[in-house]
């Protein structure tokens, strides 16, 4: 009996610190297997670090955004620039070009012909320039008008509703964009040899390819404001591409017909009536470079030495049937672009020259100094 309460002592003093000694042990393990875990609702290091970087990431992306937005608003602002800057050339121009055709119709009578066809000539030359600065004016207002089309895709649509509603007139800029079918690579194959054209040559197929013009199909497709459109781009003359008819000659080439050759300069030309000032166009027969086999040694005109020839070859004059079918304003107009002397080609002939060469006709042989010979 003494042993028995013996135990039931032992125990009731001492059965406690086994399970203590244990639960100590569980929580020893527990926080040596444990440690560094992610609980639920909260962040491990690794967890925090990985959302530090990803924020970092997207603050550098959004200062990128930024950058490239108000990149986009300085071209913006140059494009307005220019086009504001062209809008005034056209606009000084055009009030030249009224005050010279009124000095030109105040002056009547046969005495003052000469004179009158000079005034006519200068009016003419005038509104060709006016021509190509309304062509460019309209194909920065073009640029100007989609520079802010990839900001306005970001409006939401609560913005774009009220426009609508309003229902003001829509702008010029507004309107159906013109049908060329441009692409960013040859979509249809191999791209076809737009040189075929002729007024086509390397510059200006490498300037249509890279617009996304490779097909003759695409330029047989052309409308009067894809006209205007591409002329502004490829910085060509106004009026080059209906002079050259390049649309005619894509729709041939198109279906399968040949190209056409190049037309020498025809003497009846130089018999037939000249048309009214107005609806002339320069005749100069302008090309982006040698389209019609090898150029023309024009230095066998006497008054183009190699200086005159390098800047002609460079505004596209490469042949004598081209100078020989210059007419008053062309003549004017390449004394202006050569920076010649007024009254120059006229007075050397050129294009009397040029007729007779392009004819097959002889070079016509220099003038001996006069009284050199003579005197030894």
């Amino acid at each position: 009996m003494l042993l028995f309460n013996g135990i039931i002592s032992y125990i009731a003093c001492f059965g406690w610190l086994i399970p203590f000694l244990f639960g100590l042990l569980g929580l020893f393990l527990g926080w040596l297997f444990f440690r560094g875990k992610m609980q639920a609702g909260d962040l491990s290091i690794e967890g925090e670090g990985a959302l530090r970087a990803e924020a970092d990431s997207l603050r550098g992306r959004v200062q990128e955004l930024e950058g490239r937005v108000s990149t986009r608003d300085g071209e913006v602002t140059s494009l307005k620039g220019k086009l504001a800057a062209a809008a005034a050339g056209a606009t000084a121009l055009s009030a030249t070009a009224a005050v010279a055709s009124k000095a030109g119709a105040s002056k009547g009578g046969a005495s003052n012909s000469a004179a009158s066809n000079g005034d006519d000539d200068e009016t003419y030359a005038l509104e060709w320039r006016n021509r190509y600065l309304a062509a460019r004016v309209k194909y920065l207002e073009g640029r100007v008008a989609e520079a802010p089309k990839s900001k306005a895709k970001k409006v939401t649509a609560k913005k774009a509703a009220p426009t609508m509603a309003a229902g003001s007139k829509p702008t010029a800029a507004a309107k159906a964009k013109p049908k060329v079918l441009y692409t960013d690579g040859p979509t249809d194959g191999k791209p076809d040899d737009l040189k075929l054209i002729k007024g086509i040559g390397p510059k200006f197929e490498k300037d249509l390819n890279s617009k996304g013009i490779y097909y003759f199909r695409q330029i047989a497709a052309w409308k009067t404001k894809d006209v205007t459109m591409v002329e502004g781009v490829i910085d060509s003359f106004p009026g080059r591409i209906d002079r050259d008819e390049w649309v005619p000659q894509a729709k041939g080439l198109a279906t399968g017909g040949k190209a056409r050759a190049m037309k020498s300069a025809p003497k009846a030309k130089a018999k037939a009536k000249p048309k009214a000032v107005d609806n002339q166009k320069p005749k100069v027969l302008y090309t982006d470079g040698p389209t019609d086999g090898k150029p023309d040694d024009l230095k066998l005109i006497k008054g183009i030495g190699p200086k005159f020839e390098k800047d002609l070859n460079s505004k596209g004059i490469y042949y004598f049937r081209q100078i020989g079918a210059w007419k008053a304003a062309d003549v004017k107009m390449v004394e202006g672009v050569i920076d010649s002397f007024p009254g120059r080609i006229a007075r050397d002939e050129w294009v009397k020259q040029g007729g007779v060469l392009a004819a097959g006709g002889k070079p016509r042989a220099m003038k001996a100094a006069p009284a050199i010979a003579k005197k030894k």
